[in-house]
């Protein structure tokens, strides 16, 4: 896992005993305590004032850890001399490793235990159908929403270890291959089919083709309304479509069967353009439009307000849904069965 990615420093703090290991050299103690600088030089890196060469391993002791920014971590780290002199740093962690330390930062860890390991569940298909995503890069995984946030130890508690534990190597399954799944906030009323969403070629599995949800009701992301002033929606739809003029009208086009908008018809002066919803949403922000499933747009004299519902993309589990059913009961079996319907829970080989 990419902790670090092409950055000009980094800042590392070992704590018990680590070892250095480099190519052609023997392993030997890391004996420099406290925070260390890692920088980039030419040929190599240097930690404080040691000079590495260009792939370097750090490997904890049992026990020990590295902390690495504001994180901790207790697989080896790769340390590595990017062809721009930038550096990278990788962690080496099993998977089940890698799931604690990325549940805490995908859902709260205080949910009800049954939400955590529906999401365990989750995250580890999620995980082994993106294995090598970026292998070109030289590791798996980012530690961001480029594939799952991870932060190492950090926020790992026992209701996210019991998560893990309880769940270990379980994956969903269809037709015989591992489901490509995904998971957001909050569906608003309902979850999406996924060739709606991002387009897809041949036939949707049936676990990914979206449910009605009445789950998630609860949820402070269940209504929302944004408000962007004219001048900020003209320079978000700029940004993928020049306009000849400021906006002028902005209304619903299509909307897909579970009532996420697809399209925006915009006019501006004399040119009427198609804007595709998940473009404006990227524009304007993920945070300030939550969603794409918008009920409706009221043009004002300064700008325009979009009453909307939901958190996230709208495919696959809905995790506020997640966290009802299990405060209702519900075990995470069926839970996933509910949002995954069709779907095989199997364990893989590790």
């Amino acid at each position: 896992v990419a902790i670090v990615r092409q950055a000009g420093s980094a800042a590392l703090r070992p704590e018990g005993a680590v070892t250095i290991a480099q190519p052609g050299s023997k392993t030997k103690p890391l004996e420099w305590k406290g925070e260390l600088t890692l920088r980039p030089r030419e040929g190599g890196l240097r930690l404080a004032d040691m000079r590495l060469k260009t792939e370097t391993r750090l490997i904890p002791a049992a026990g020990a850890r590295i902390r690495v920014g504001g994180n901790y971590y207790r697989g080896a780290l790769i340390l590595r001399l990017d062809i721009g002199q930038t550096l990278t740093i990788v962690e080496e962690a099993s998977v089940e490793e890698y799931l604690e330390g990325v549940l805490p930062h995908e859902m709260d860890p205080e949910w009800p235990l049954e939400a955590l390991k529906a999401q365990a569940v989750v995250a580890r298909t999620f995980t082994y159908a993106n294995m090598g995503k970026f292998r070109k890069d030289g590791f798996d995984l980012t530690a961001d929403t480029r594939s799952q946030v991870y932060k190492g130890m950090t926020a790992v508690n026992e209701n996210v270890r019991a998560a893990v534990r309880q769940t270990r190597g379980e994956v969903l399954g269809w037709n015989g291959r591992l489901l490509r799944v995904y998971y957001h906030a909050c569906c608003g009323g309902a979850t999406t089919d996924v060739g709606a969403a991002w387009g897809s070629e041949g036939e949707i599995p049936r676990p990914l083709r979206g449910v009605s949800d009445p789950w998630c009701a609860t949820s402070p992301h269940m209504k929302w309304v944004a408000y962007f002033a004219w001048a900020d929606l003209t320079a978000a739809i700029s940004e993928r479509r020049m306009l000849n003029g400021p906006l002028k009208n902005i209304r619903i086009g299509a909307k897909d069967a579970a009532g996420y908008v697809r399209t925006f018809l915009v006019k501006s002066a004399d040119e009427s353009v198609v804007v595709k919803a998940s473009d404006l949403r990227g524009s304007l922000g993920a945070g300030e439009m939550k969603s794409v499933r918008i009920k409706s747009v009221s043009l004002l004299k300064k700008g325009v307000e979009f009453l909307g519902g939901g958190s996230g993309h709208g495919v696959g589990l809905c995790q506020w849904g997640a966290r009802r059913q299990a405060e209702k009961g519900r075990s995470y079996t069926k839970i996933l069965s509910f949002y995954f319907p069709g779907s095989v829970l199997s364990e893989v080989d590790e």
